[in-house]
């Protein structure tokens, strides 16, 4: 995923984190949208991870290739590029 010429990539192991928030589309949820739309999409991902990490942990694989603290910390990462870009639009696969 890319917004503002910076490229992001995480792990498709935790994906089953990001699908607990929002089912049909897990973190492209905020694709096409603006860094200034995104930002409480992305937030409200934030705070859904931040209010069952206990459940979420569940979803760790087990190859050990992903975490929750990594997908949550990717998840800050793509908040903070979205405020850094308000006006640009994300894209992605």
């Amino acid at each position: 995923m890319e917004i503002g010429g910076m490229n992001f990539n995480y792990t498709y192991n935790v994906s089953g984190m990001w699908c607990d928030c929002y089912q049909a589309s897990g973190i492209r949820e905020h694709y096409g949208l603006t860094g200034k739309e995104a930002v409480p999409v992305l937030r409200k991902l934030r705070e859904h991870m931040e209010d069952n990490m206990d459940r979420l942990l569940e979803f760790e694989p087990s190859n050990g290739w992903g975490g929750f603290d990594g997908a949550l910390d990717f998840v800050n990462r793509l908040i903070a590029a979205s405020i850094a870009n308000p006006d640009e639009k994300w894209s992605g696969d």
